[in-house]
């Protein structure tokens, strides 16, 4: 009876345990840090923006704990084909890791909605962009706005629903220590890990961030997003484009059938990339330099043929969008 009462004893601590590790203890409101000033960031993570000449608009989201470096040739790309892209660096990034700490996935949640409404007030139509936790962010804006303000297409790149759980039929367990994040922030509010990639490897994967420095307030409040997104993916009916590697080391490729199945989007498709085992994450695609290219193909085709279902005149020039202004 004894030997009984232990082992509840013990169930019931690793229940505890475990429940603390995902939901962690009630955190008041962190109020926005504000955005940093030129000085602050770091060289190459600035934000950047692309002038094209048709009234078409991308707004392109990096992941967490990047930077706007590692979308930009996505955006040169997207300008290429005549249009405007635009890339934020989203609050807490590309400066210290110390800085980021002070934010929260709420505060990125309402910037990036906030660059959503500014590019609809100014472009007849917005592509929402995402990469890693910019594509949740892209999710969460999409499915927000998809009553009064959907945008006309939504692209996915290597975008996570979910870290670790039962999806799919099937338990996945891709990252055991971000099940942790709750008990971890009780001891540090940053994880540093004593890496360093081979220069190889930079050199085909580039990157400018906090590699291996892990904010535990803000990682945690994304990772406690993820139900919320989840929940509202049904509401997602814009043309999406969802592109993942199968051999992601960092979001487990399950994720891409497991958002591809919950939204209803009119048009839908999804290409699963095999990369070599190079070293790299396989993960930040945008850069790798021997899969962007054909990234970028395949997201042209569903760009241009979105763009022939809504039939995109050309942008109007500085005349005829200052003679709106009196109905004309």
């Amino acid at each position: 009876m004894i030997a009984l009462w232990i082992l509840a004893g013990l169930a019931v601590l690793v229940i505890a345990f475990f429940a603390l590790g995902y939901y962690g203890l009630p955190e008041p409101e962190v109020p926005f840090p504000g955005l940093p000033g030129p000085d602050e960031i770091l060289d190459g993570a600035e934000s950047w923006e692309f002038k094209g000449s048709s009234d078409v608009c991308f707004l392109v989201i990096h992941g967490f704990a990047g930077s706007a470096f590692n979308t930009r040739p996505l955006g040169e790309f997207l300008h290429s084909l005549g249009h405007t892209a635009v890339g934020p660096l989203l609050p807490g990034h590309g400066t210290t890791e110390e800085e980021m700490q002070k934010t929260r996935y709420y505060h990125y949640l309402k910037y990036v909605n906030h660059l959503y409404h500014e590019c609809r007030r100014r472009y007849k139509e917005v592509f929402l962009i995402g990469f890693s936790m910019g594509g949740t962010l892209a999710m969460d804006v999409a499915s927000r706005n998809s009553l009064r303000a959907p945008c006309t297409g939504l692209i996915l790149i290597s975008a996570p629903a979910f870290f670790n759980g039962y999806f799919n039929g099937r338990l996945i367990l891709h990252d055991f220590s971000l099940m942790m994040t709750g008990v971890a922030r009780l001891f540090t509010d940053i994880i540093r890990l004593d890496k360093e990639l081979p220069e190889e490897i930079n050199q085909a994967n580039p990157w400018i961030g906090y590699r291996y420095m892990y904010p535990l307030g803000p990682l945690h409040s994304f990772k406690r997003a993820f139900r919320g997104v989840r929940r509202r993916l049904p509401l997602i009916t814009s043309p999406c484009c969802l592109v993942m590697s199968q051999n992601d080391e960092t979001v487990n490729s399950e994720n891409q059938y497991y958002i591809y199945s919950r939204i209803n989007s009119r048009e839908k498709r999804a290409c699963m990339f095999q990369l070599a085992m190079d070293g790299t994450t396989r993960h930040v695609l945008p850069t790798h330099k021997y899969a962007r290219e054909k990234v970028f193909r395949f997201l042209e085709d569903f760009i241009e043929d979105t763009l022939q279902d809504v039939s995109v005149p050309p942008r109007p020039g500085p005349w005829r969008r200052f003679m709106r202004f009196f109905g004309r």
